[in-house]
């Protein structure tokens, strides 16, 4: 789900809530989320507030270049609001909703990971499940993270919720969702419920350590000209220095063959 602790420094703020503890820990310049585990959940630079520091984040800032145009996007599980900075960073003009089911996390985004809402960004305590059936927006980009202490939110594997994500987006939107699978049974659940959702319109980057995003799309398989992306992966990559470059590579080798496949039926829908 995340990388794991082994020393997370200076506690600077605890609290605790229904859902248990919310720690914040500083540590060599940088501070770190957890639910009370040994996991961390976001880890902030402040120096550079839109640098990613884990794989599984800078993986899904693919969902920036996988559609002609991004100005808007819904956020499913706040945490420290690492995305939220990437997004903002790289897309000044983009509107964004934030959602977390803790007010603590919402309280402790702004006062320890500089997530300042304003006329751009509204933050939301709410379920992403309550908040799904009663949100009425489109949106280009939504990108779903919800994780309690023990795992992954028993909404990522469900296919009625991400159908309602789905009706959500816009005529080429994506939705990128972060699944950590602890076993293999978890994973094929995970799977079967984005399948569901979105039929074969379904990627998958694989990305070291155990995490794989699910790259779901509301309308058709993209049609990425792999030079085009690579070149665009590097210039996105560079404004927020992550290898995003290497990751978009990874992304079209995985993906390769049901690209293809894609555009062939679009050309041909009788295939």
């Amino acid at each position: 789900m995340r990388e794991s602790v082994q020393h997370p420094g200076e506690l600077i703020h605890q609290e605790e809530d229904d859902l248990g503890k919310i720690c914040v820990y500083e540590r060599d310049d940088k501070r770190y989320l957890t639910f009370g585990t040994g996991i961390e959940q976001s880890c902030f630079n402040p120096a550079r507030p839109w640098h990613l520091e884990h794989a599984y984040t800078q993986g899904m800032m693919l969902g920036v270049l996988l559609q002609e145009e991004v100005r808007s996007a819904l956020v499913l599980g706040l945490g420290g609001g690492s995305l939220v900075h990437a997004l903002r960073h790289v897309l000044p003009q983009i509107k964004i909703e934030a959602v977390d089911c803790r007010m603590g996390i919402l309280h402790i985004a702004q006062d320890f990971f500089a997530v300042i809402p304003d006329r751009k960004l509204h933050l939301h305590c709410d379920d992403a499940e309550r908040f799904i059936r009663h949100h009425h927006e489109v949106h280009d980009l939504i990108l779903v993270d919800l994780y309690l202490a023990e795992g992954a939110h028993a909404a990522q594997h469900c296919s009625d919720f991400l159908a309602r994500c789905r009706e959500q987006l816009s005529e080429n939107g994506v939705l990128l969702i972060n699944q950590w699978c602890s076993t293999q049974r978890e994973a094929d659940i995970a799977r079967e419920a984005t399948g569901q959702a979105f039929g074969e319109r379904v990627l998958h980057l694989h990305i070291t350590g155990g995490n794989q995003i699910a790259c779901c799309f509301k309308s058709a398989l993209p049609k990425p000209a792999p030079n085009r992306l690579f070149r665009d992966a590097r210039k996105l990559g560079m404004q927020l220095g992550i290898p995003l470059e290497r990751l978009a590579r990874n992304f079209w080798r995985q993906n390769a063959a049901a690209l293809k496949l894609g555009a062939l039926r679009e050309k041909h829908p009788g295939t």
